[in-house]
């Protein structure tokens, strides 16, 4: 479907409407894939355990139904090179239901090999496993005929039937059960095995209905690749797999200029090695399924969806088109019935085997014809009999005509809704059985798709199958912008309860293929899915073998990540910038190797990626100009590091430079929220060194100089001159300070590359300037009096540190910054009163242009009593005091677990006080908007509450206090939270008192919500 016409007051919006209700957890098994009314699917049979990682709960929980929340781990760089148990076996994609690896079951494969395949074996899979065999380095590839003897050289490879049969029971991929068949699995499973079968080195391949055997051959292609031409074995693995989702695919249904033959023949390539079975063709500005749908296509489209229905039953894949009548039609009128149905036998004629008709953007009020509303009348239900009768119609001619068609599909004119309504409710009503339904979850675009929303939609829509045809990764309503992250946030639920799951794709095919694999890997198998690893695979899989092009492909996919399914935006990059600010002051190179290559493989993306620049050359562009941007920070900082205040400067300017062309967004927009503020900093920490920052004086520019005026006479240490770089050969332009009772003092030539650092001596001066004379004025950017009377250094340090009384230290970070065009160096110390413990280094250096953190680690020893106690830190001539709060130790259980939780009012039933402390990390309490509501904990037995771990929903307060009591009325201050920033938050409390009841009560609200809390924990002071 199309969502350009919807853009901005839509889709934009309707992408986070009412999606937010997360799923439950839970452990998945394919039984539970089912929903009411859908047909079960098998799970695997009695036999080698399951993939590792691949579905099923992980060590000490169970396993999440929820994509966003794959066993995986976080969704962070799409270039990293996932590390593999050898039980694993090599990476196989769409990641396998079941899948072992024994080193002891491996066989040879020489440049002999044997294939046996069945008679009626699917041909494009034993053409497959032909190429797959050729490329793995077999050069002589013998097949026997049916009855003949099998060569005596050369490993075995058996496709289907009796005797691939027995070898796959003989090496173990029927499991223990007695009996076990093919058929246990379901269309489109397969099994593969290799080892040792009746005395022969044998792989054997079997699969069940039209496309199983192909799948097979698919996972066999990648076995044999994964160890390269000529590795002379075959992995010993054992597979048993299976689709989860039945219909798994790609709809082509964005608006613009519709994906070119060659797009589409490379991506039923595509969709037959990641083993989807189903491209929708459905472009929104393809009049001939639109306003001209009664036309037949052009001579040449229909020779080219000839090409395409071929190259489809290649790659197994089902081709699919959708009619979007519209208002043109008259669906009363029998004649436009008929020429619909003309139509739709025309496609079939051209090779199409299934169909969808769409009604997504009509009107309730107005018709194609004045019959419809004779007809009909108007309203929603009047359309939905409308939509119902012409769907029955077209479904029963397919039925008759076309008894091989897919069953029909409808996308509806309410396909986005929540729930019941009248539409919904009339179209149910009044639909044919055999037609599905097709919705793109609660939203045009969705954060998440859920299975209680599935389920309601099943429920609103008559129990009808569900097509959920997902609007991801489509930009069609934000152009500017290519959505490349991993598919995230739909349950498992949505692929095993959908009779279809398709993902619309962007007009850029190829880069569309990023997202596209991780959604078929989805589809496929979502108990097993972990996005960040398929996410990698995918951007392997389009940039090919060469590493380079790889991490510039990973580096274009890393910050184009963020979407409507909520992808932060540039994790790859966080880590390696974050490591980079935190080693700066200490001298280390590897941080910012690491990070210089990373901008390094976005400034080469262009050239790196050649094949791609048409479809991404705006945003390629934009990735390269930031990847020169950040090259040129890394190095400007890496100078100024090392001194080398000249090669700095030069630097400084380029990124001047670099980063005005950026500040044109232009029409191709990437992630920002790391790359635009690391650049920032970058800038500020540069000018920090330099002094570009500091307000020293008054500066007056004359034909002949540009002078900075001093409030009073002043100590000049250092005069820093920041020019264009003078012509050739310039001489005559000066660094001078003017001392009271004599003028002008010449300190200093200024340096021809426009880097000048002039050591003054501390003399009284009350201005300083850079003169010339004879000379074209050069462009002057700063000078920068650096005076000796002001502190050295920068000093922070927190004010105040809770420490538990005999229990673990706490560090506290001090910030330290030179002051002075130069490091500062000199001791550390300490004073601390009796019953607190201070160390820190004896010994610190404040490194010019920006901070260092030293440690300062705090203990308060047992025994010492509760209260506060000053701590004195010194370096540098200044001194910081940290008050130390001697705080109980608390522990033991959550004494809320058990508490009965009451409020001031709860915003709705929904979210009652009670969710607070119900253990689920999904439910939340919720006042009404208004300040001073409270909530409060009564414990079962009276408990000196010492802390409070409180976790905040985006409604919080941002002033709080809690209280105790011993009877509920009588109430006690116990502490205070004056400038909260919500989220995660511990809160000390007076323990001296044992107390029945804890209340907190929200002072001040930080939004125009009322306060809610997610979870409430309380722990009592340990004696």
């Amino acid at each position: 479907m199309q969502l350009r016409a919807r853009k901005r007051t839509t889709a934009a919006a309707v992408a986070v409407i009412g999606t937010l209700l997360g799923g439950g957890v839970f452990v998945m098994s394919p039984a539970m894939f089912e929903l009411p009314g859908s047909p079960a699917v098998p799970g695997p049979d009695h036999g080698p355990g399951p993939a590792a990682g691949a579905g099923g709960a992980r060590a000490g929980g169970p396993a999440s139904a929820t994509a966003a929340g794959a066993a995986g781990g976080p969704v962070l760089d799409p270039g990293a090179d996932v590390p593999r148990a050898a039980s694993e076996g090599p990476a196989v994609w769409p990641r396998p239901q079941s899948m072992t690896a024994d080193a002891a079951r491996e066989v040879p494969l020489g440049p002999e090999a044997v294939l046996v395949a069945a008679p009626d074996a699917d041909p494009y899979a034993v053409g497959l496993v032909r190429t797959a065999l050729r490329e793995a380095g077999v050069r002589t590839l013998h097949e026997p005929a049916p009855g003949e003897p099998l060569p005596e050289r050369g490993t075995v490879v058996r496709l289907q039937g009796p005797q691939a049969q027995e070898a796959l029971r003989a090496l173990g991929a029927f499991g223990t059960g007695a009996g076990a068949t093919a058929a246990e699995l379901p269309s489109g499973g397969y099994r593969l095995a290799v080892g040792k079968a009746a005395g022969r080195d044998t792989v054997a391949l079997a699969g069940v209905g039209e496309d199983g055997l192909f799948h097979a051959a698919q996972t066999l292609r990648q076995v044999l690749a994964a160890g390269g031409p000529g590795a002379g074995k075959v992995p010993g693995v054992v597979v048993r797999d299976w689709p989860t989702a039945p219909v798994r695919g790609t709809t082509e249904g964005f608006y613009g200029q519709p994906w070119t033959q060659d797009q589409r023949l490379a991506q039923l390539d595509f969709m037959g090695r990641t083993k989807q079975n189903r491209l929708l063709l459905a472009p929104g500005d393809d009049p001939y399924r639109t306003s001209d749908w009664r036309e037949d296509y052009p001579a040449a489209q229909q020779a080219q969806f000839r090409e395409l229905a071929e190259r489809a039953r290649a790659n197994r894949v089902v081709l699919a088109w959708a009619v979007n009548p519209g208002q043109s039609m008259c669906l009363a009128s029998a004649a436009d019935r008929a020429a619909l149905a003309r139509k739709m036998d025309a496609m079939w004629d051209l090779g199409f085997r299934a169909f969808q008709v769409q009604f997504q953007d009509v009107s309730y009020t107005e018709w194609g014809c004045r019959a419809d509303r004779v007809r009909y009348g108007t309203g929603p239900a009047a359309a939905a009999k409308a939509h119902a009768e012409v769907a029955g119609e077209l479904a029963a001619h397919l039925a008759a005509r076309h008894p091989g068609a897919a069953p029909l599909s409808l996308m509806p004119t309410e396909y986005h809704q929540k729930g019941a309504t009248t539409y919904r409710t009339a179209l149910a009503s009044r639909l044919d059985g055999r037609v599905e339904v097709a919705w793109t979850g609660v939203g045009v675009v969705p954060r998440t798709i859920t299975g209680n929303e599935l389920a309601g939609a099943r429920s609103a829509f008559g129990q009808h199958p569900l097509v959920t045809m997902d609007n991801y990764p489509v930009n069609d309503w934000d152009p500017g912008r290519v959505f490349l992250g991993p598919y995230t946030g739909r349950e498992a639920a949505v692929a095993g309860g959908s009779a279809a799951l398709l993902a619309n794709a962007m007009p850029q095919a190829a880069l569309s293929r990023i997202p596209l694999f991780t959604a078929a890997d989805f589809a496929w198998n979502p108990n097993g899915y972990r996005p960040g690893e398929s996410w990698a695979a995918a951007v392997s899989d389009l940039a090919g073998p060469d590493q380079a092009a790889r991490r510039s492909l990973a580096g274009l996919a890393g910050n184009t990540a963020s979407s409507g399914l909520g992808q932060q935006e540039s994790a790859y990059l966080r880590p390696l910038v974050d490591e980079f600010w935190r080693t700066r002051g200490l001298g280390d190179q590897a941080a910012g190797d690491r990070l210089r290559a990373a901008f390094t493989a976005l400034r080469e993306a262009p050239a790196r990626l050649p094949g791609l620049s048409a479809e991404a050359g705006p945003w390629l562009a934009r990735l390269s100009a930031y990847g020169t941007a950040g090259e040129l920070a890394v190095d400007l900082l890496r100078a100024q590091s090392r001194g080398d205040g000249a090669a700095a400067w030069k630097a400084s300017q380029d990124l001047a430079t670099a980063r005005k062309a950026l500040a044109d967004p232009g029409a191709a927009r990437v992630d920002k929220a790391v790359l635009d503020p690391f650049l920032a900093q970058a800038v500020a920490e540069a000018d920090a060194w330099t002094g570009a920052a500091r307000q020293t004086g008054t500066v007056s520019r004359e034909p002949d100089s540009f002078t900075v005026h001093l409030n009073a006479v002043r100590p000049v240490s250092v005069v820093t001159v920041m020019t264009d770089p003078l012509p050739p050969g310039s001489r005559g332009a000066a660094v001078e300070a003017h001392v009271p009772g004599e003028g002008w003092r010449k300190v200093a030539d200024a340096s021809a590359s426009g880097w000048t650092q002039a050591d003054v001596g501390g003399v009284g001066a009350d201005a300083v300037r850079l003169s010339w004379a004879g000379l074209p004025a050069p462009a002057v950017h700063q000078v920068v009096p650096w005076l000796a009377d002001g502190p050295e250094v920068g000093f922070e340090l927190a004010q105040a540190v809770d420490v538990e009384i005999g229990g673990a230290a706490q560090v506290v970070p001090a910030q330290l910054s030179a002051l002075r065009p130069g490091g500062v160096k000199g001791p550390l110390a300490a004073t601390a009163p009796p019953g607190v413990e201070v160390k820190l280094p004896a010994e610190a250096t404040a490194p010019r242009g920006t901070r260092v953190t030293v440690p300062v680690s705090v203990t308060v020893p047992a025994g010492t009593p509760a209260g506060s106690y000053p701590v004195s830190v010194t370096f540098a001539g200044q001194t910081r005091t940290l008050t130390v709060r001697a705080v109980p130790r608390t522990g033991g259980p959550d004494l809320f677990r058990s508490a009965r939780a009451s409020s001031s009012g709860n915003e709705t039933p929904a979210f009652p006080a009670s969710a607070a402390v119900d253990g689920s990390a999904t439910t939340r309490w919720s006042s009404p908007p208004v300040d001073g509501a409270w909530w409060q904990a009564e414990l079962p037995a009276a408990a000196r509450v010492g802390k409070l771990v409180l976790h905040w929903q985006e409604a919080y307060p941002s002033a709080y206090r809690v209280e105790t009591s011993a009877d509920g009325t009588t109430w006690r201050p116990a502490g205070a939270v004056a400038a909260s920033r919500g989220g995660l938050e511990t809160v000390r409390l007076d323990a001296s008192a044992p107390a029945r009841f804890v209340r907190i009560t929200c002072e001040k609200r930080a939004t125009r919500f009322g306060c809610s809390l997610f979870s409430a924990e309380a722990y009592a002071a340990v004696p």
